[in-house]
C-alpha cells in the first residue's frame, strides 16, 4: 500500500535529509510544518490538539496503544478489536504484553452492538477500529462505536493509516455512508502519508484528540536542547515532516479529494470489469481496494501464475482471494493489462485441467 512519491515531495525530503525532527529546538521550522499540516487536517477531521509525525503506521498504531494505557492507568490490560484489525496492533498488544480480544467480523464492518457486548465482557481500556481494512478495504462505523467509547468512558483508536486520505473525501460526495473524524469518543487516529499523500517512506501521522496523548509518549533527555524524546525512535528524519508539509501545501484538501475520487472511479472499474469475466467472483469495494478469486482456481494457484507474468498482488487469506489495491500510480491501461493477462492465466490454466 505505498505508491510513487511525488517529485516535489521527495526533492523536500532531499533538502531537509540532514534534519532532525527529534529536536524541533535546533530545527524549528519543522514545529512551523507540523502545525500548518494539522491546520489543514482539522478541517477535514474536526477539532484535534496536537500529533506527531512518526516512521509508519506501525509506530502510530503502538504509540496509541501506549498513550492510552499510560493515561488509563489500569492494571486491565486489556484491548478490543475487530479481527480484522491490522497486524501491526497485534504485534503491539504482543510487544507490551496486553491482551488483544478479537470480534469475529467476517471481514466484513464491526457491529457497533457487538463492540458494546464485548466492552462491557472484558471492561478494556482501548478498542481500535479501522477505517480501510488491510485484507478488504471495509470501514468500522467510527462514529458509532465513538458513542459506545464515550458511554463505557473507554479510550477509541482509529487506524486510518490507508482510509485517512480517501474516507472524508468519498463520504463528502456521497459514495460512502461512514465519515471519519474526532467524533465523540475518538482519542487518536492515524493517517499515512506515504499510502496516499504521495511522500516518500517514511512518513505517517498520530493525531491526538488532547495533548495529554503526547504527552504520554514523551520521555525526559537530558541531553538535548529540548529536553525530551517522544515516541520509540531517537533521531527522525526531517524530511518526512517538509515532504508531508509540502504535499499538504500542493495538494491541500481539493488536490487529495480529487485524487481519492480517481482512485475510487478506477477501482469501480476494475470492479466492473472483473465483474464480467466467467467464474470470478469480486467483492464491490468501499475503498479503493478489490477484492476478488475464482470459484475453481484457488487463489495461491492464481497468484503464482499471475507473478510469473510480472503481477504482483497481496492475498485475502480470510476470503481466500487475491486483492489489488489501486493507489494513484495505477492508471486505467494498468487495469486493462491486468484484465487481459488474468483471462490468459485462466485459459491457460483451464487447459490443463
Amino acid at each position: 500500500m505505498t505508491t510513487i512519491p511525488h517529485p516535489l515531495a521527495q526533492y523536500a525530503y532531499n533538502l531537509f535529509i540532514h534534519t532532525n525532527y527529534a529536536d524541533t529546538r535546533i530545527f524549528p521550522v519543522l514545529k512551523e510544518f507540523e502545525e500548518q499540516v494539522f491546520n489543514g487536517l482539522r478541517e477535514i477531521y474536526g477539532f484535534f490538539e496536537t500529533g506527531l509525525v512518526t516512521s509508519g503506521g506501525s509506530e502510530s498504531n503502538f504509540l496509541a496503544i501506549l498513550a492510552a494505557y499510560r493515561l488509563r492507568n489500569t492494571s486491565e490490560k486489556i484491548v478490543v478489536a475487530p479481527d480484522t484489525v491490522h497486524v501491526s496492533v497485534v504485534k503491539s498488544c504482543d510487544i507490551l504484553s496486553i491482551k488483544l480480544v478479537k470480534i469475529p467480523v467476517n471481514s466484513e464492518p464491526v457491529d457497533p452492538l457487538l463492540v458494546e457486548d464485548y466492552v462491557r465482557k472484558y471492561k478494556p481500556f482501548l478498542i481500535i477500529v479501522t477505517a480501510g481494512t488491510t485484507e478488504r478495504g471495509v470501514v468500522d462505523p467510527v462514529k458509532e462505536v465513538g458513542e459506545i467509547a464515550s458511554m463505557y468512558n473507554v479510550f477509541l483508536h482509529v487506524d486510518a493509516a490507508y482510509g485517512g486520505l480517501i474516507v472524508p473525501f468519498l463520504y463528502k460526495r456521497g459514495l460512502l455512508k461512514k465519515n471519519l473524524g474526532f467524533f465523540d469518543g475518538v482519542s487518536s487516529i492515524t493517517v499515512d502519508f506515504h499510502k496516499n499523500g504521495l511522500t516518500p517512506i517514511p512518513s505517517s501521522l498520530l493525531l491526538f484528540r488532547n495533548s495529554k496523548f503526547r504527552e504520554a509518549v514523551t520521555f525526559p533527555n537530558n541531553y538535548s536542547l529540548s529536553g525530551y524524546t517522544f515516541g520509540i525512535l531517537g533521531t527522525r528524519p526531517g524530511g518526512s515532516v517538509a515532504s508531508i508539509w509540502t504535499m499538504w501545501m500542493l495538494y491541500g484538501s481539493d488536490g487529495f479529494e480529487k485524487q481519492a475520487l480517481e482512485m475510487y472511479e478506477n477501482a469501480i472499474y476494475l470492479y466492473e470489469e472483473l465483474s464480467k469475466l466467467k467464474d470470478i467472483i469480486v467483492y464491490k469495494p468501499e475503498l479503493p481496494i478489490v477484492v476478488f478469486k475464482h470459484k475453481y482456481i484457488h487463489y495461491k494457484s492464481l497468484l503464482s501464475k499471475l507473478l510469473e507474468k510480472g503481477f504482483y498482488l497481496y492475498t485475502s487469506p480470510s476470503l481466500e482471494a487475491l486483492r489489488i489495491v489501486v493507489m494513484p500510480h495505477i492508471k486505467r491501461e494498468h487495469l486493462n493489462r491486468f484484465i487481459m493477462v488474468l483471462r490468459e492465466v485462466i485459459e491457460k490454466i483451464n487447459e490443463y485441467e
